[in-house]
């Protein structure tokens, strides 16, 4: 049982990890999308990023990335594909249920930021996807924790 629990606890680690850089990796593109967007439609782009955002994008980064993380280091039945498909549709799942939120998708630039969180959960869920299949092919084990996978 002990055993157990430390793998739970170090994926959680793993989903956190992964969930902040997420978030991050979201930040970063919505500031440079909407400077792009500016500098092409000549309004003007306030640099700062709503409350609602904020909170949005870090449920939205974990919630992403524990299911990108779980299905690939748990399921040892199904194959890539399965889980692959899983994670992206609870991807879709989130951004749809996001952009039903009226407080949230009320906030100026919501599109933008909604777009921007896609984006860096797909990228970096699939590049921790491929890694732990890699992982897999070269070991053996199934393991989605980011320092195990290189």
């Amino acid at each position: 049982m002990t055993k157990m629990n430390e793998k739970l606890k170090k994926m959680e680690l793993s989903c956190k990890a992964l969930g902040a850089a997420m978030f991050m990796f979201t930040v970063c593109l919505y500031m440079a999308i909407g400077t792009v967007l500016a500098l092409v439609s000549g309004n003007a782009f306030y640099y700062h990023i709503s409350f609602a955002f904020l909170i949005q994008g870090i449920a939205m980064s974990l919630i992403a990335s524990s299911a990108f993380v779980l299905p690939f280091s748990l399921s040892k039945s199904w194959g890539f594909l399965m889980r692959y498909l899983i994670a992206l549709a609870v991807l879709a799942a989130l951004f749809i249920i996001s952009m039903l939120i009226p407080a949230i998708s009320a906030v100026e630039g919501y599109f933008v930021w909604a777009i921007s969180g896609v984006i860096s959960a797909f990228v970096f869920g699939t590049a921790v996807a491929v890694s732990s299949n890699m992982h897999f092919r070269k070991t053996g084990s199934r393991s989605a924790l980011l320092w195990e996978i290189n």
